[in-house]
């Protein structure tokens, strides 16, 4: 903002000075005329003066207009330099979104895993809930199909976040959740869902592993910043 006052003071300085050479260029044509009937030798000198003054005229404006040019160059210059700062304004706020910084939302899926109501053989209930690698599982298949941002039963999650199974309740980063577990992500909810799905993909692993799943498409996801 400095650089265009400056310019923009240089520009009226010139402009200014254009002025004052054109009022004297007035002046002197004036006083020419006045002179009208002198000997043409005197007509003659102030002929050249006149001639000399358009010259200096002429070299004035070019010069002028060299100066807007440049002015353009620099103004150009400031609005890229104002485009870039722009663009990595935004690209902090993407990057800080994604590391849980600042809140974020968008559309998504919703997945939500259960443990079997049925358990024929209650020496085998353990074969019937929902364990640390089924969320493990369905996590990474959503890293991989492009998710954004990751929570469960609310708490934002990480790559690097620590999910363990403690019996029927799970831990997340020293948090405890029990069933169900509501697994939200916000990303392309149609490619999501899709790569959830797939033949013999994470969908069928938990149907076999007798986890009730349920899948909805989200319209808007909202979850909040990482807690310091």
């Amino acid at each position: 903002m400095r650089n265009r006052r400056l310019m923009y003071a240089l520009v009226f300085f010139v402009l200014g000075f254009l002025i004052t050479i054109s009022f004297e260029h007035a002046r002197t044509e004036s006083d020419i005329v006045q002179l009208g009937g002198e000997e043409w030798e005197e007509e003659f000198f102030y002929r050249n003066q006149l001639i000399e003054l358009e010259e200096k005229n002429k070299q004035l404006r070019s010069e002028l207009n060299q100066m807007k040019q440049e002015i353009n160059k620099v103004e150009a210059s400031l609005s890229d330099e104002k485009d870039s700062i722009h663009h990595l304004v935004d690209m902090k706020n993407k990057l800080q979104k994604l590391t849980g910084a600042l809140p974020i939302k968008g559309e998504g899926i919703q997945i939500t895993l259960e443990d079997a109501t049925y358990v024929p053989n209650e020496e085998h209930a353990n074969n019937y809930i929902v364990h640390d690698r089924h969320i493990h599982t369905v996590i990474n298949e959503l890293y991989s199909a492009g998710a954004k941002a990751i929570s469960i039963n609310g708490q934002r999650i990480f790559r690097s976040s620590h999910i363990t199974c403690v019996g029927p309740v799970i831990l997340i980063d020293g948090q405890t959740y029990p069933a169900p577990f509501v697994i939200s992500a916000i990303g392309d909810s149609e490619i999501l869902n899709v790569s959830l799905q797939l033949k013999n993909g994470v969908m069928d692993y938990l149907v076999q592993d007798h986890v009730q799943v349920t899948i909805e498409k989200k319209g808007t996801i909202e979850m909040q910043a990482k807690e310091l």
